[in-house]
């Protein structure tokens, strides 16, 4: 029988490291076994135990195995705004006091109450400007987690967050300065695979080559993202786009768009070579939402433009939709709305045919769970790689508004929580999860994206 591919690689890196057992007195297939079962959120105190250790757990053929052997974790990483501070409010950690190289502070049934001197670092003061952070939501442990932002940093309010799930690593990209707010061209990268120590670190990348704001992006291959449109510092809307590659950390300027956008989504599905551009609107046109999409065809090097796709004028399609690969040549694009414009959707089955390869149609409706009264959510996909029939979840998260009152919430969580898709009941609509949402993380996430670790 023919040993996995994943399996000679992590061989051959330990044999490129100083000759030990993994375990003593395991065999090193037993140790493996052992070792890919270990929650992620140890992974940082496992690089602390040898060298051979990090060196195992940083190589991405690692994850690979986690991967085959079904011991992955479903990650998602959300852009939210920090809670003021109120000291009548507690929030909760699962690390130790002395724990101050971790960069991620946890929450989960298992906490103790933060010190108040804690709670300044993380909370911003109620009369300032919003302060951001990246929260992480374990889908497979039911844990929430918050990433320090880099040193001397602070997260661009309304950035972009991207994940790249061949490589383990999450783009924070564009948005404003918290201090200024003017449109920034920042790249923050967090390797959540590869580190240099015991814990993941941050990385400045390349800044874009145009500060903008509320831009589309979407990743098109293993380590390349697109961005295009948004807005610059005097609010005008953009057609420029640019292509940054990860590994080269180097930007390059792509063909403008054929309109202006600002306020658009970006679309991309893994095997596609293409980009979508989703509705936003021009600089004259403020808050009318275009109906047209545009789509980049790397192979081409070209924009196309499809009309009649967004029907919603004054609804933005940002963190609304997501996408999820359902076979090997077909993907679905799902948005998710409320009150008229769920109305709207329903009654709308246009067919409209891009090319004799390419056509888009409506093709199902996916109610919202009830408590999640406003118009705009915040949805992202967990794709479940390796199942049959390329299953996927979906997380729906708004934000606000007190304590949840449907029969779904829990009726502990600040705000409307969170859900999480739990397959299909007997009439064919999706059942969903609540979420337990901790306080510090009920803020409104204006950006999400998923990986697998």
């Amino acid at each position: 029988m023919e040993e996995p591919k994943t399996s000679v690689k992590l061989k051959k890196a330990l044999q490129d490291d100083q000759r030990q057992q993994l375990i003593p007195g395991l065999p090193d297939e037993i140790a493996m076994e052992c070792l890919v079962r270990v929650p992620y959120q140890f992974h940082s105190n496992m690089k602390s135990v040898c060298h051979t250790w990090q060196r195992l757990i940083s190589h991405p053929s690692f994850y690979q195995q986690r991967l085959q052997s079904g011991t992955a974790e479903h990650l998602v990483c959300l852009v939210q705004p920090l809670p003021p501070i109120n000291h009548s409010t507690t929030s909760t950690t699962t690390d130790d006091d002395d724990d101050d190289d971790d960069p991620l502070i946890s929450s989960s049934s298992n906490n103790k109450i933060l010190k108040n001197e804690d709670k300044q670092e993380e909370q911003q003061h109620i009369h300032s400007p919003p302060q951001y952070a990246l929260s992480t939501y374990n889908a497979t442990h039911n844990i929430w987690q918050r990433t320090r932002p880099p040193e001397g940093s602070r997260i661009p309010m309304f950035c972009q967050c991207l994940a790249l799930p061949s490589s383990g690593k999450l783009l924070l990209l564009g948005g404003w300065d918290p201090t200024t707010l003017e449109p920034v061209p920042h790249v923050y990268i967090l390797d959540l695979i590869e580190t240099t120590g015991a814990a993941c670190k941050w990385r400045r990348g390349a800044s874009m080559s145009v500060p903008r704001s509320f831009f589309a992006c979407g990743v098109v291959g293993p380590s390349t993202v697109c961005v295009a449109g948004g807005h610059d510092s005097q609010k005008n809307a953009l057609r420029s786009a640019e292509v940054y590659d990860v590994e080269t950390d180097q930007w390059e300027m792509l063909p403008d768009m054929i309109e202006e956008r600002d306020e658009c989504q970006g679309l991309s599905w893994e095997g596609d070579s293409k980009f979508w551009v989703v509705s936003g609107y021009g600089t004259e046109s403020q808050g009318q939402f275009r109906s047209d999409v545009e789509f980049y065809d790397r192979h081409t090097g070209c924009w196309s433009k499809i009309d009649g796709v967004w029907p919603f004028s004054t609804t933005s399609p940002r963190v609304v939709t997501t996408t999820v690969c359902v076979s090997r040549d077909k993907y679905q694009w799902s948005w998710f709305l409320g009150g008229e414009q769920q109305s709207q959707q329903q009654q709308s089955r246009e067919v409209v045919k891009v090319s004799d390869n390419i056509r888009l149609e409506i093709v199902s409706s996916i109610p919202l769970p009830n408590c999640i009264t406003g118009t705009t959510p915040c949805v992202t996909a967990l794709d479940y790689v390796g199942q049959e029939g390329g299953n996927h979840r979906l997380f729906v998260m708004s934000g606000g508004g007190g304590r949840g009152s449907s029969t779904l919430a829990c009726g502990e969580c600040e705000g409307e929580g969170a859900f999480l898709s739990d397959g299909y009941s007997n009439n064919g609509t999706i059942k969903w999860r609540h979420i337990h949402t901790p306080v510090g993380f009920s803020g409104f996430p204006y950006s999400a994206s998923s990986l697998v670790i």
